[in-house]
């Protein structure tokens, strides 16, 4: 439905002077500032003020301001909307107008007020009239408009009623690639009390909030001093008990004096049972009830920012191909801990539903066979509910995105325990007989999981949907926009389709409405006479005997299948998926601390955003690898070996802060003929920060350098860099080990000569003694002579009697006994001290024709 034209002035009937201003942003000719009341009846008084602006480059004279309206209300929603466009029936009937005689000069504004009795308009009975706010000049050229509406409730006896339940985002699109790495700064200004989250937060909680971050350290009040890593699964039974613990752990203990005054209440049953319901069903003390609908990925984010320092990129277009991103640091956001611990206050007050976690398109996903990947955004979205807000989502909600699912859609949320679907209209749209608004509440086809609820879509309401997209920021907006949001509902009631519909006011996830439209809306369906503000959660599916077949059953539109993520996109998020695997293969335990981030990459925020994803699944990439190159083998400085073998030691390093890792060290040699690696510790554990050595022997056989390759392997084998470490080993000590052989063949040598060496000194020193002891001058006998001579003549030839004896071939004995003979006192006297005794008497032994010298 075109309503957006419900804000801007009529062209075919506006001249030159009233044309819209070229810049945008600039003031429209004529603003409405106030209508009230909202709904008038027969005893009201209509009034009407704004200003107007001459928005031409000429003077305008004498300007006139003036109701135009109808005395007939629109019969339909569409001849609402035909009006608000411009293209349906003018109102003739005059109201009140205003003159002001003289020049309005260019960019100079009046203001004007307009009032009138409701019952001198002539109303008929109830309905939505059509009401235009325009200024003319003196000669009655237009130079602005405004349509509007007027519901008129008549006699207040036969005011119709209208059940209206609201849905309250909280979403934001993804804000970060890897999880401390924020795309821009624009979340950091959306949770201050003036930004798009703040204000959203405020005025649906209908109570005063306090943005100051107070004298109380809020980190440590918000439990953020210690991170939570994502599981690498779904949720065990263990660790839900553990989540409600700790949201049990945010709900105040009642006081001792409150525990006193129970018991002595004599209600104790009656205060259980109320403490049980209330449990289930959180109670709003003040305002309308609301069912907020948040994306759990942008409380992970607001977390995220809250809890420490983290990174901003900075202009992530705008950086060259191949290029790095500028990034600057930030310090945890004092605003994001002010909003959390202020949307813990408010959402506890009421039901909480939740998209998937990023909002993913789980379309896109199943239809490429990733289940998994699906599936991991349901249970994603549970802990980060639990981690920002220590609450759990109503899971019996389903909350797809963009209101579109086709049935395997359906089945997936069914199978985590959903039965009642938050659906756009396209997605159930009314049937082709039905000229009324239908009822909210439609069947559903049951899935294949198992569960005793009958499925049922809650459909929003298509036309409210777009009157809470109208701008509302603007001077003038909210007014028109808070009138529009008024008639649109009076239309609704007026139907005449029974009183048990239920109607829902779902605005779109982005919505960013002026903060006096979003107050206004929620205090019209409080007090606008049609209005019955009705909790989300208390709207069944009637019975079967009751129902009508108001609507069309589940369709997923033609368009959205080209809508969703292509099948090449999700190609690409699949092989950052495959350096994720990789990288998990090594954590110890099942971590899976990148799974968010790629959850963030199937987002349907992508859809229409093809650079920026290409730009954003870049940066999640690159964080991979760098956080796989800080486990690493740490260079260290060429080896020598001093000899054929020798030890050397590898260093590897684990620097990742918050992750143990398990490695398998490979090394081998780039030629095992010169040099081979002997057996070292393969795979081995090593905690966060730490580093470890590993000692390899080595063993060289021929001299020279050999390089060897070392690298770090996961389990099966793959290598978790593309790059081995080389290692150079030198071996030098080949030269020196020859040298040695031939030491010690020397010293063979030397030991098998040394005792022939020993007994012929021994020799030598027994015939010295032999001869220093016979006396001075004495004679020997010619017998003793003869034999002393002989004696001397067998020393003198340097031979012993025992190698004589041998050499004769005569017995060892003999020859051994020979040289222990005593010589007698002529023969130590016939030799000189160092002379052998036979040299000296040779020629007397020689008559005998003995042995020559």
């Amino acid at each position: 439905m075109a309503m957006a034209a419900a804000l801007l002035p009529i062209p075919a009937t506006l001249s030159s002077a009233s044309a819209e201003p070229d810049d945008e942003g600039s003031a429209a000719p004529v603003v409405v500032d106030r209508i009230t009341p909202d709904a008038v009846d027969e005893d009201s008084t209509l009034r009407v003020a704004g200003e107007v602006t001459n928005t031409t480059e000429d003077s305008v004279e004498d300007v006139t301001v003036r109701i135009r309206y109808s005395r007939h209300p629109f019969t339909s929603r569409d001849e609402l909307d035909e009006f608000a466009s411009g293209e349906g029936w003018q109102p003739n009937a005059s109201g009140p107008e205003e003159e002001f005689e003289g020049e309005l000069a260019p960019e100079d504004t009046l203001e004007y007020s307009l009032s009138t009795p409701v019952e001198d308009l002539g109303l008929s009975s109830y309905g939505v009239y059509p009401l235009i706010v325009e200024a003319l000049d003196g000669d009655g050229e237009a130079i602005g408009a405004q349509y509007s509406f007027l519901p008129y409730t008549a006699d207040g006896d036969d005011v119709p009623s209208l059940n209206l339940a609201w849905v309250w985002p909280l979403m934001e699109d993804p804000q970060r690639a890897d999880d401390d790495t924020f795309l821009s700064e624009e979340l950091h200004g959306s949770v201050g009390a003036e930004g798009r989250l703040g204000r959203l937060l405020q005025s649906g909680a209908q109570v005063p909030l306090s943005f100051e971050a107070g004298d109380g350290d809020l980190v440590e009040e918000l439990g953020l001093g210690e991170e939570e890593e994502p599981t690498g699964g779904p949720p065990t039974a263990g660790e839900e008990a553990t989540a409600e613990e700790d949201a049990d752990s945010l709900t105040p203990e009642p006081s001792e004096e409150g525990s006193d005054e129970d018991e002595d209440s004599g209600n104790g049953e009656e205060d259980e049972e109320e403490g049980e319901e209330g449990e289930d069903s959180p109670e709003r003390t003040e305002g309308v009830p609301v069912t907020w609908a948040v994306d759990p990925g942008t409380l992970d984010d607001i977390l995220r920012m809250a809890r420490d320092e983290h990174e901003v990129l900075e202009d992530l277009l705008a950086v060259p191909a191949e290029a790095e991103p500028a990034r600057h640091d930030q310090a945890a956001n004092e605003a994001a801990q002010v909003w959390l611990r202020e949307a813990r206050r408010a959402l506890a007050a009421d039901t909480v539903v939740s998209s998937p976690y990023a909002n993913a398109d789980l379309a896109a996903l199943l239809r490429n066979d990733m289940d998994a990947e699906a599936e991991a955004s349901l249970w994603l979205a549970q802990e980060a509910m639990s981690r920002s807000l220590g609450l759990e989502a109503d899971d019996s909600f389903a909350v797809p995105a963009g209101g579109l699912m086709e049935e395997n859609v359906q089945e997936l949320f069914a199978e985590n325990g959903a039965h009642r679907f938050l659906l756009d209209e396209e997605a159930v749209p009314p049937a082709p007989r039905i000229s009324t608004t239908p009822t909210a509440q439609a069947p559903l086809p049951a899935s294949g999981a198992e569960g005793d609820e009958e499925p049922y879509a809650l459909v929003a309401d298509s036309g409210l949907t777009d009157v809470l997209s109208m701008p509302s920021s603007e001077p003038g907006e909210s007014a028109l926009a808070l009138q529009r949001f008024a008639a649109e509902t009076a239309m609704i009631a007026g139907e005449n389709a029974g009183e048990d519909r239920v109607v829902i006011a779902a605005p779109e996830a982005g919505w960013d409405p002026g903060p006096e439209f979003a107050d206004g809306v929620l205090e019209a369906t409080d007090s606008l006479p049609w209005l019955s503000p009705r909790r989300l959660d208390e709207v069944e599916l009637p019975a079967p005997e009751e129902r009508e077949d108001t609507r069309q059953g589940l369709t997923y539109p033609e368009r959205a299948y080209g809508e969703e993520l292509s099948s090449t996109y999700l190609g690409q998020v699949n092989d950052v998926r495959r350096d994720v695997r990789l990288f998990n293969s090594i954590l110890v335990g099942d971590n899976d601390p990148f799974r968010p981030s790629l959850v963030r990459l199937e987002s349907v925020y992508w859809r229409d955003r093809e650079a920026l994803a290409g730009a954003t699944r870049s940066v999640v990439e690159q964080a991979v690898q760098n956080r796989m190159e800080d486990v690493r083998v740490i260079p260290g400085e060429p080896v020598t070996l001093a000899s054929s073998t020798g030890t050397t030691g590898v260093l590897v390093a684990n620097d990742l802060e918050d992750e143990a890792v398990y490695v398998h060290l490979s090394i081998y040699s780039e030629n095992s003929e010169r040099l081979s690696v002997g057996e070292y510790t393969t795979h081995f554990e090593i905690a966060p920060g730490a580093k470890t050595t590993v000692y390899v022997p080595l063993s060289a056989r021929i001299n020279g350098t050999t390089t060897v390759h070392v690298s770090l392997q996961n389990a099966d084998g793959e290598p978790i860099s593309s790059q081995d470490t080389l290692i150079q080993v030198n071996a030098t000590g080949l030269g020196t080990q020859a040298l040695m052989i031939s030491g010690i063949g020397l010293l063979i040598l030397i030991a098998a000569l040394a005792p022939r060496a020993v007994r012929k000194w021994a020799r030598k020193q027994s015939a010295r003694a032999n001869a220093a002891a016979a006396p001075d001058g004495a004679d020997a006998t010619p017998g003793t002579g003869g034999a002393s001579a002989g004696g001397a003549g067998v020393a003198a030839t340097g031979s012993t009697a025992a190698e004589g004896a041998e050499n004769a071939g005569g017995g060892s004995d003999g020859a051994a006994s020979a040289p222990e003979e005593t010589p007698t006192a002529a023969e130590e006297s016939s030799a000189g001290p160092d002379t052998p005794a036979g040299a000296e008497t040779e020629p007397e032994g020689r008559s005998d024709g003995g042995p020559e010298k």
